[in-house]
């Protein structure tokens, strides 16, 4: 390794966090936002990963929870005075991640001059150390008895002691880790980094979906709950002759009905539907391809999603990433502008030629915390 494993986390949240578009998108914050307009959903999530500040470690893997909900139906359905469609729930996302492998050149320059500015970090972190630690220690040798009344003056000491020194470790190793991180970042002495990572999710709605169909004359209403079942696994390579490069593959197992599936037809009544209405299950297989070339902020994506079941659509999705940097490099928003190509294999009879291809947009924000 060129760097140390705390330092590889800190690289990787900057690198990977270059794309950001959807809920099987990798983030290494602890708080992360997404927003998709196209289907008119909010969500947000929290990591709950606690991070080891006595070792060394690559961040093996850790369980995010969030909260989705619809809010396009509900003021489209409140704007016109028709029925809305609930959407709303939680979900859980559990994180495995693959170590991170790291080419260099191991007889060059590359890692001699990763050695020699490692080394001049350790002694300016270690001179820094040094400096806070005496100031502590003069401090410290100036409490008296009086300063601690019904205490015994040498175990208060020790105590103050051993809460500033595990302290100050902590501080030492995160900051050792990030600077470790931004030398690797800006001299980019390394041919490429390799990481990989396996996300299981279950969505879970908190209330159901409510549709009502018109069948003749008689109005009848039904429900749904729209739970879903995903697992991604992403292979994620970053070189700076090349750029960026993130390859999914994925499977779901979502609670599909005939109104999302399109067997049932608007009737431009209030929102409601005509047919048969029924619920199925969908499973689905999918692959995403993104690219970020070299150092821009400007990429391509290519998602490509199969239906199976009831509801047997071939979907698919253009991207163009776009990240926005703060002022330290680091990645603060994503957009995705997309072209949606649903149903391109003709199974739905119902919709139009034009409604089958529409643009959307989805906005990804990272902040809080890394997870070191």
């Amino acid at each position: 390794m060129l760097i140390s494993y705390k330092a590889m986390n800190v690289f990787l949240s900057n690198k990977v966090s270059s794309y950001f578009s959807d809920k099987g998108d990798l983030s290494l914050y602890k708080n992360f936002v997404n927003i998709n307009a196209a289907k008119g959903t909010l969500a947000i999530n929290h990591n709950f990963h606690q991070p080891d500040t006595t070792n060394d470690d690559y961040v093996r893997s850790f369980t995010t929870i969030g909260a989705r909900a619809g809010f396009a139906n509900a003021y489209a359905a409140r704007l016109s005075n028709a029925y809305t469609s609930n959407q709303l729930g939680g979900y859980i996302q559990r994180v495995w991640m693959g170590r991170p492998k790291t080419r260099y050149n191991f007889c060059g320059s590359q890692k001699r001059d990763m050695d020699a500015e490692r080394a001049l970090l350790v002694n300016q972190l270690s001179a820094e150390l040094d400096e806070k630690a005496a100031a502590f220690e003069r401090e410290l040798d100036q409490i008296t008895a009086a300063d601690v009344p019904e205490q015994n003056l040498k175990t208060a000491k020790a105590n103050l002691s051993t809460n500033f020194y595990k302290a100050l470790r902590a501080t030492y190793l995160q900051k050792f880790a990030e600077a470790q991180a931004a030398l690797l970042v800006d001299n980019n002495n390394y041919k490429v980094v390799k990481d990989s990572w396996t996300i299981l999710g279950i969505y879970l709605p908190i209330i159901t979906q409510k549709f009502h169909i018109l069948a003749g004359t008689e109005e009848s209403t039904h429900y749904s709950y729209p739970a879903e079942l995903m697992l991604t696994h992403t292979r994620f390579w970053n070189a700076p002759k090349v750029g960026k490069i993130f390859f999914s593959l994925g499977a779901g197992l979502i609670i599909n009905n005939g109104v999302q599936g399109g067997q049932l037809t608007p009737t431009g009544i209030n929102g409601s539907y005509a047919g048969k209405y029924y619920n199925y299950l969908t499973p689905s297989t999918s692959a995403k391809l993104v690219y970020i070339p070299l150092d821009s902020h400007i990429g391509f994506s290519f998602r490509m999603e199969k239906n199976y079941g009831d509801y047997k659509a071939l979907n698919g999705i253009l991207g163009i990433p776009i990240v926005l940097i703060d002022k330290r490099g680091v990645p603060s928003v994503n957009f995705e502008c997309q072209i949606i190509l649903d149903d391109m294999n003709h199974t739905i009879k119902s919709t139009l030629p034009g409604n089958r291809s529409s643009v959307g947009l989805t906005v990804g924000i990272p902040f809080s915390k890394i997870v070191y």
